[in-house]
């Protein structure tokens, strides 16, 4: 998983360098910093792959892998944005997504002769107030401080597949980790095109890692920008005696409005 990521983003930089041809009257892409209110908003569409696991008080099953061209059959609702406002260099940020999943080729650690089925709601929000820390006609650079909100429902029926038996083991979570990073753009010289980058990293009490990253191309419009990423949320939960190791990567599509 990590390798195919890495290959992707390389990927994707090569090719913003292909298309970052120098363009006439081409207008700035980056955002400028000023002590009037200014607001963004970007509706994005992810088809995510996800690989996970799932404890329940020692019972380990985990759930199947489900690659990003087979989440149409997996994914039964799923709605994401990202939010931002600036006043000056002081900002905040928030990024939502909300997804229901469902796998019914989930295989139990160590049981052959156990099948199950898994079902998960998984909301996320990142907040996090931001500072700008370069602003110039070839990078935009914000650091940010906050926090990542996680509510998380999962549940997984166990069948026997001897006896017919059955089991259902379910498992509410909610966690709130504080996380540190980076978010921004880089410009491809004269060019409407950009790198827009992310990358936070925190940890907490009940939670021993959670990261998100994308990484990917861009292209500035007078109403706003369209953006093509690679990106990748993985985080490991440990509240309750129930696990839960969750790791989601995927191309995401992006459309941001300025206002």
């Amino acid at each position: 998983m990590k390798k195919r990521f890495a290959a992707l983003l390389c990927g994707l930089l090569f090719s913003s360098c292909l298309l970052a041809q120098p363009v006439s009257n081409a207008p700035a892409v980056d955002p400028v910093a000023s002590e009037k209110w200014r607001f963004s908003i970007t509706p994005y569409v992810w088809a995510l792959g996800a690989s996970g696991k799932l404890t329940y008080k020692g019972e380990s099953s985990r759930t199947v892998k489900i690659n990003p061209g087979e989440v149409l059959s997996h994914v039964n609702f799923a709605a994401m944005v990202e939010a931002e406002a600036h006043k000056g260099k002081f900002g905040v940020y928030v990024d939502a997504m909300y997804a229901d999943l469902s796998s019914n080729k989930t295989v139990v650690v160590g049981r052959d002769n156990v099948s199950a089925n898994t079902s998960l709601d998984i909301t996320m929000v990142t907040l996090a107030p931001t500072y700008t820390l370069q602003n110039s006609s070839s990078l935009y650079l914000d650091g940010l401080l906050g926090a990542r909100m996680f509510w998380q429902n999962g549940k997984t029926n166990f069948s026997a597949t001897q006896t017919d038996a059955q089991v259902t083991s379910s498992t509410s979570i909610q966690v709130v980790t504080p996380v540190v990073g980076l978010k921004g753009r880089w410009n491809l010289g004269d060019s409407k095109f950009f790198v827009p980058f992310y990358v936070d990293a925190g940890g907490g009490p009940e939670s021993s890692f959670t990261t998100q990253a994308y990484l990917g191309i861009g292209r500035a419009f007078d109403w706003g920008d369209v953006s093509l990423v690679a990106k990748n949320v993985y985080y490991q939960i440990k509240p309750n005696k129930a696990t839960v190791d969750m790791n989601m990567f995927g191309a995401a599509l992006a459309v941001t409005f300025r206002f």
